[in-house]
């Protein structure tokens, strides 16, 4: 019998993606390193038009400032895209804060792409101390 151990840091993980109350999609410094966030960056989000059930975002990474419409900002060591008016006209509530995105690699082809998916957090119980 061979036995293959693994290591954590040589398996493919989800990273997680934020919505702030301001409307900016926040990025945590390794989704950013997996990413290759830079200040030169663009980003496009879509959604999936064949599948009006699929209500994941769509995220793809342009090396080149004039293919996507979404810049990347740097704030400090922190990258993050406004997506404020995008999030607004999807009517996606996301001003409490607590709108999180699970963010897996895809590929279509040669069209590499990032699914984000919204955790639903649940609602905590209010504490009651009687």
């Amino acid at each position: 019998m061979k036995l293959k151990f693994y290591k954590p840091k040589e398996l493919e993980r989800t990273f997680k993606v934020s919505i702030q109350k301001t409307g900016k999609m926040g990025f945590t410094k390794d989704a950013a390193d997996k990413l290759g966030l830079e200040y030169s960056k663009t980003a496009n989000i879509g959604r999936n038009e064949d599948d009006p059930q699929d209500d994941n975002l769509y995220l793809v990474i342009y090396k080149d400032a004039s293919e996507g419409e979404f810049r990347v900002q740097k704030a400090g060591s922190y990258y993050y895209i406004n997506t404020k008016i995008l999030f607004d006209n999807l009517k996606i509530d996301y001003a409490d804060g607590k709108t999180v995105y699970e963010m897996s690699k895809e590929a279509d082809g040669e069209q590499v792409y990032y699914k984000l998916s919204l955790i639903k957090k649940p609602v905590k119980e209010p504490l009651i101390i009687e």
